[in-house]
């Protein structure tokens, strides 16, 4: 399902900034979280989702990884909530 591989990427870019010692993603991860728990319908995940891709932008934005680590959590994150927000996943 959508929304345990969003957790689990959410998860997995928590694990990265605890090994970085990254407090700002530690606390977007926690957030991101709070944006998800509530999610029960597809309609809901397709605009949590629409909500957390805010957090992409230009130079300094939270996709600007500092290891390999947190890279490729950021980027798993990146394609399941895109693939969360598409408008090919059915409605309820």
């Amino acid at each position: 399902m959508l929304l345990a591989e969003v957790r689990a990427a959410i998860h997995e870019v928590r694990e990265a900034a605890d090994t970085d010692h990254d407090a700002g993603r530690r606390h977007t991860a926690g957030w991101l979280d709070g944006v998800f728990a509530d999610v029960r319908t597809r309609t809901e995940l397709r605009a949590a989702a629409k909500r957390a891709l805010g957090l992409w932008g230009g130079m300094g934005s939270f996709a600007d990884a500092n290891t390999p680590a947190s890279g490729h959590a950021i980027d798993r994150l990146g394609r399941s909530l895109t693939r969360a927000r598409s408008w090919f996943v059915r409605q309820d």
